[in-house]
């Protein structure tokens, strides 16, 4: 059984139009937080100034500029990896409420910061999903992707089911994708224009939510439908 995946797209414009607080307006205030982040791991790391030097050079035609890597302390590094974390703690609150939105729950504002409460849970199952990705990628790029598709639905999981641990996450992913792997990359594939248009700051505004509902939309029709009996091995 396929995913009609022209009805989760129409869905989700049904509910940005639909929802309030609107979408789009939670979600420019999830960029503006996760703009502001990023240029502070920027300005800390020194990759901001190294850009700016190598504009400086290109513009005064000295093409055999090699810039110079900055150096990050020990407390500059741990600025950076904290800030990154927080980057990922807001995705998850994104995400959260999306998945309120689409299932017509309480949605708000604060549903952004959310992710903080399952900080521990969505750290560690991002590590864990990094370090098996890694580990087919090993064999081969092809067997890196699958996995990378594998896992896909795992955070969606945890965030509706907080009692399972990482590894039962990773696990029911696996089984809930199992035969529409395929058929996700193909919604990927169709959702690459909107995405090549986020160059256009505007545009954005309008892609960030669509994508993120529309996701969520997919998971919720895998979750509903009838789960296989078969199950590989991680």
């Amino acid at each position: 059984m396929k995913i009609n995946r022209s009805a989760i797209k129409q869905n989700a414009k049904n509910i940005i139009s639909s929802t309030k607080p609107n979408p789009i307006l939670v979600g420019l205030a999830y960029l503006g937080i996760i703009t502001i982040l990023q240029i502070l791991a920027e300005n800390v790391s020194g990759v901001s100034q190294m850009s700016a030097n190598m504009m400086e050079q290109m513009l005064l035609g000295n093409m055999n500029y090699v810039p110079e890597i900055p150096h990050i302390g020990v407390s500059g590094g741990s600025i950076v990896i904290a800030i990154f974390v927080m980057i990922l703690m807001m995705d998850t609150g994104y995400v959260i409420y999306c998945m309120n939105a689409c299932q017509f729950r309480k949605a708000g504002f604060g549903n952004l910061f959310d992710g903080f409460a399952v900080f521990f849970k969505v750290l560690w199952l991002n590590i864990l999903m990094v370090i098996f990705i890694y580990l087919w990628s090993l064999l081969l790029i092809i067997p890196g992707i699958v996995a990378a598709y594998r896992y896909r639905m795992a955070l969606y999981i945890m965030l509706e089911n907080p009692n399972l641990s990482a590894f039962e996450c990773i696990r029911a992913s696996k089984k809930m994708m199992y035969g529409h792997k395929g058929e996700l990359f193909v919604l990927d594939l169709s959702l690459i224009g909107w995405r090549l248009l986020t160059i256009f700051p505007f545009v954005i505004i309008w892609v960030a939510p669509y994508t993120a509902i529309t996701y969520v939309n997919y998971y919720l029709a895998l979750r509903d439908m009838p789960t296989p009996k078969f199950e590989r091995e991680i």
